[in-house]
């Protein structure tokens, strides 16, 4: 027969020095890369930022492509959404204005429009819709912008700044307040 072991083995009373240390030097390590991660992120977000230069004249210049853009929107000066028709009516008259001291804005291309866009640096629209432009651009102007690729003889393309949105629609219409970025520079093919 089998009898249980009834001597009970002393148990010793260890502070544990090794895991204290382990656990010190974990929240150490911790701390540090949660301090690195930030310095990072607030870099990235200031190379992120330079990408655009304000011109103080109405203006950012886009580094990376060397596109010059009106700073604010169409909205910003008529408060209201424009077609197609006005869209270049409007620059026309910017251009014979020399805005910005220049007299050869144009209508951006789709492509130029969707290397413009920027989904992690919103701005809001004109009816607080979030719109993917760097903060350098002027807030609450138009969701839509009007492109300069037409489509056919009546109809024109449009983007949507919140979602990188292509349309088309009939060149006298803007009824979705529609309005103009214009653009400088040699243009970004689509």
């Amino acid at each position: 027969m089998v009898t249980p072991m009834t001597k009970k083995i002393p148990i010793k009373n260890h502070s544990y020095p090794f895991r204290v240390d382990f656990y010190r030097t974990i929240n150490r390590a911790i701390i540090i890369l949660a301090v690195i991660f930030m310095v990072a992120i607030i870099n990235l977000n200031f190379a992120w930022a330079t990408k655009y230069i304000d011109n103080n004249n109405g203006t950012i210049t886009d580094k990376s492509s060397n596109l010059v853009w009106q700073q604010s929107d169409s909205y910003h000066e008529l408060k209201n959404g424009i077609n197609w028709y006005q869209a270049l009516e409007y620059v026309d008259v910017k251009n014979s204005e020399k805005f910005a001291g220049f007299d050869d804005w144009r209508l951006p291309t789709i492509m130029e429009l969707k290397i413009l866009y920027d989904e992690s640096r919103p701005i809001k629209s004109k009816d607080n819709e979030r719109i993917g432009l760097s903060n350098t651009f002027k807030a609450g102007g138009s969701y839509y912008l009007w492109t300069s690729k037409e489509r056919g003889l009546e109809n024109a393309w449009y983007f949507g700044l919140g979602f990188q949105e292509e349309y088309f629609n009939l060149k006298d219409l803007g009824d979705l307040g529609q309005g103009v970025k214009m653009v400088r520079g040699k243009p970004v093919k689509n």
